[in-house]
């Protein structure tokens, strides 16, 4: 029984490939947004932050990113999240798209609000990990009672 659970447990952190996309406004009052997703062992991942039609950051060196961002944006690839940097945020809602390109490409719409966003902090960073947390807290006993 612990060993089918184990691996309905595996089964379910193995397929998800949506994409998740958070966002908070730092203590500086700029925003920081987060793209999760699944990461497929090929060279080339590539990530971009989009507001309509202009680029706002990207990992992608073939890509130009918009003049109105180019001080202001940063974008950052690291194992299975790529997290946006932006300096002065409108007031106003705005659309967020963030296109996550491996084998397929896979993007995320969020709508950020400066006034109604959270602020930053280390609880809600280990919230967004739930399902890898989830994951690794059911595991442990599941294999302690193999041993």
């Amino acid at each position: 029984m612990f060993i089918i659970a184990t691996f309905c447990l595996l089964g379910l952190a193995t397929s998800q490939t949506v994409t998740e996309l958070t966002s908070c406004i730092t203590k500086e009052n700029n925003l920081r947004m987060e793209c999760n997703f699944n990461p497929v062992e090929t060279p080339g991942t590539t990530c971009k932050f989009t507001l309509g039609d202009k680029i706002v950051a990207t990992t992608d060196a073939k890509e130009t990113q918009d003049v109105m961002y180019k001080n202001r944006a940063n974008a950052t690839l690291m194992d299975k999240v790529c997290e946006l940097s932006l300096t002065g945020l409108s007031d106003k809602p705005q659309d967020f798209k963030c296109t996550i390109k491996q084998t397929n490409e896979s993007s995320s719409v969020a709508t950020v609000d400066k006034k109604t966003a959270e602020k930053c902090s280390g609880i809600s960073v280990l919230l967004q990990g739930g399902t890898g947390l989830f994951l690794v807290l059911m595991t442990l006993p599941l294999l302690s009672e193999l041993i």
